[in-house]
């Protein structure tokens, strides 16, 4: 609760770009730690005008908290820690895997024989403390039901060869240098959680309460000579979250700096090899930033391009109906002009044909001035000089053959 109050007071203050971004990561001897030393030596050859560190964290659970004070601007987390109002996500970087170490001399086979022991697992608030309480907990063993040991994976390393540990839960990158070198001494083992791939093992059961856990397996062989069969375990994936307020335009240009380089990331930290812009959105807690959401779809269509088509059509129909009607205005207008024309004959035809009765003259100039009023009134002739010239002709000659008569 008050993360979400810290968090929604930074908002109400606007958009921030800063100078300096600060990435909250994980604890030394960890995987988020390097990871995000490794980013900020990216961002900041790419993003020009701003610095960017690596800070050093217990975990997700005080990363977050970070973010809310203010203290970091960024921040690795893994997508089981709940969300927080004011975070929002700009990547997903890749699938962290459970991986429980027990000295082979403690007799440790099955999960049910964590009962008692002693654990490491994870600094307090961690994600990792997360992880192994949930999975404890689904095996019956809480609360005071083993012996917690909250140490850093540098200390539950030490804790497991001093032989003052039995077991430590560590969350990361599948073939994290903590683990291998911990197999590497002989006495040590994985522990396996459930059966890989069998309907209805433990795994599956586990995956229930907590809905962003993956069900995933540790290939035999994949720290060298173990394990010696597959280890069943559950996965996360790690993220890369903004401060909501974070300037749009500095969380684009850290996008895509990290899809940009995402090979010469990989090469640096090969974790990163799984980095790509096609993701599950159900695998964050968090809603896209407004600069990330730009930058994924950069290379949408526009309204325009998505509908060239049917706009194409609809200008092609258009240009024809257009042609269509300015033929028929066109032909109309012929029309008119024929006509017109026909008036001047039937004029002409009345003037020299009508001899000298000019009664009868006048009576045939009064019925075609009137018979081209008629069609100007049914819009079959058109009122202009034309017309006028043919209404003034004829109005001259019955003026003239009425001057004649009297």
């Amino acid at each position: 609760m008050c993360v979400a109050v810290l968090l929604l007071g930074a908002i109400a203050c606007g958009s921030s770009s800063p100078d300096a971004v600060r990435i909250a990561t994980g604890q030394r001897g960890g995987t988020f730690l390097p990871l995000g030393e490794t980013l900020a030596r990216g961002f900041a050859a790419d993003v020009h005008g701003t610095e960017f560190s690596a800070l050093e964290s217990p975990g997700s659970v005080a990363s977050v908290e970070m973010l809310g004070r203010g203290e970091a601007e960024l921040a690795l987390l893994s997508n089981h820690v709940a969300g927080a109002t004011g975070l929002e996500l700009v990547a997903p970087l890749y699938e962290e895997t459970l991986q429980v170490v027990v000295r082979r001399d403690a007799g440790i086979t099955r999960p049910l024989q964590l009962a008692g022991r002693r654990i490491g697992v994870g600094p307090a608030g961690s994600g990792t403390e997360s992880i192994a309480d949930a999975v404890l907990l689904h095996f019956g063993i809480g609360g005071d039901a083993f012996d917690r040991r909250n140490l850093s994976v540098v200390d539950a390393v030490a804790a497991l060869e001093g032989g003052t540990l039995d077991a430590a839960f560590i969350v990361a990158g599948m073939r994290t240098p903590a683990v291998d070198g911990l197999l590497a001494r002989g006495d040590m083992r994985l522990l396996s959680l459930g059966e890989p791939g069998k309907v209805g093992s433990a795994l599956e059961g586990i995956k229930l309460d907590a809905p962003f856990f993956s069900v995933t397996a540790i290939p035999e062989h994949a720290y060298g000579a173990e394990p010696t069969t597959a280890i069943g375990t559950i996965s996360v994936h790690a993220l890369l979250v903004a401060r909501a307020d974070l300037d749009e335009d500095l969380v684009f240009a850290i996008t895509e700096s990290l899809y940009s380089h995402k090979v010469e990331l990989a090469q640096q930290e090969r974790l990163l090899s799984h980095l790509s812009e096609r993701y599950d959105p159900a695998l964050s807690p968090y809603p896209l930033h407004a600069g990330a959401d730009r930058y994924y779809r950069r290379d949408e269509p526009t309204l325009v391009q998505r509908y060239l088509n049917e706009i194409s059509l609809a200008i092609t129909i258009g240009a024809l109906l257009w042609s269509a009607i300015s033929g028929l205005r066109a032909a109309r207008q012929q029309a008119r002009r024929n006509r017109i024309e026909s008036h001047f004959a039937e004029a002409k035809r009345i003037v020299d044909g009508a001899g000298d009765d000019l009664a009868v003259l006048r009576e045939r100039l009064v019925a075609a001035r009137d018979r081209a009023l008629g069609e100007l009134a049914e819009e079959r002739l058109d009122a202009n000089e034309a017309y006028l010239i043919l209404q003034d002709y004829l109005t001259a000659r019955i003026s003239e053959i009425d001057r004649r008569m009297t």
